[in-house]
């Protein structure tokens, strides 16, 4: 970079561009943290945000220091690959097993508005478990055939070696391994003791109703009528207004689109002429 022309604004555009990668590939991780917790627990998202972040900031700050690569490494081998495909291959279990691959499919096409394709539903169900689990295994077996450790920078020799983590260390990658799959089990005991009141949040009181895309214009004084009487739009008849309204009105009513306002002529008609029968309207 020192060789490009201007390479001062180059550096500053680099740097530049690394703040704002961290910055927001942290936005989605934050989310990720604050989201479940304001759902569950109903705190403000603010204050749960500025700990997160500050929690974060200090954690951050091991790998700043002079040993920093070391914790680097330990995190990337132990905290982003195990628990990782461990907690894929239980989201795979929970969709294509425990609620169904059929009903999953199902949703999809609902949302969507067209069936996808079946090489989708056989590789949910079938090759994508088998693949987790032949990663899986063989990350167990590479771990039980390389014991835990570092490369480290010895200087007497002016070489790299191999180094066995002290018992500390283990201690923590054994850690990072558990914390990142403690929240299914802890989850699923809460949620099959009932440890924690969520029934504002029960998917059982959500109601779902198939329905058919309307492809016509909504008559809406028709919906609003429909609404006082207790009749749907199709068994309204055709609004039919007497000629007395017309003897009785001078003017051309204001019609009322507010959006907290009553709308419809016929409420209108009702508040200027009283007196008149409800036939009428």
């Amino acid at each position: 970079m020192t060789h490009f022309p201007a390479s001062p604004f180059w550096s500053v555009m680099f740097f530049l561009m690394l703040v704002n990668l961290g910055l927001g590939s942290m936005f989605g991780t934050i989310e990720g943290i604050v989201t479940p917790i304001v759902d569950t627990f109903k705190v403000r998202k603010e204050i749960l945000t500025v700990i997160c972040c500050l929690l974060a900031f200090c954690i951050g700050l091991i790998f700043v220091q002079r040993s920093g690569n070391y914790f680097v490494t330990m995190f990337d081998d132990y905290s982003a690959t195990l628990p990782l495909l461990i907690v894929v291959i239980l989201e795979n279990i929970a969709v294509c097993f425990v609620y169904g691959i059929d009903k999953f499919m199902e949703d999809l096409k609902d949302m969507l508005g067209f069936a996808p394709s079946r090489y989708y539903y056989y590789m949910w169900k079938y090759i994508s478990p088998l693949m987790l689990l032949s990663l899986l295994i063989a990350s167990v077996v590479n771990m039980g055939l390389s014991p835990p450790g570092y490369n480290a920078w010895i200087e007497d020799k002016a070489s790299e070696e191999f180094l066995s983590y002290p018992t500390w260390g283990l201690v923590v990658c054994v850690s990072l391994v558990v914390f990142a799959i403690l929240p299914v089990p802890v989850v699923f005991v809460v949620r099959r003791f009932n440890l924690i009141d969520d029934s504002s949040g029960n998917l059982a009181s959500v109601t779902y109703k198939r329905g058919r895309v309307l492809k016509e214009p909504v008559n809406l004084e028709g919906d609003d009528t429909s609404l006082i009487h207790g009749k749907i739009s199709s068994e309204m008849p055709s609004p039919n207004f007497g000629k007395n309204i017309y003897r009785k009105q001078s003017g051309s009513p204001t019609l009322d689109t507010a959006p907290n306002g009553r709308y419809g002529i016929g409420y209108l008609m009702a508040d200027i002429m009283p007196d008149m029968p409800e036939s009428d309207l």
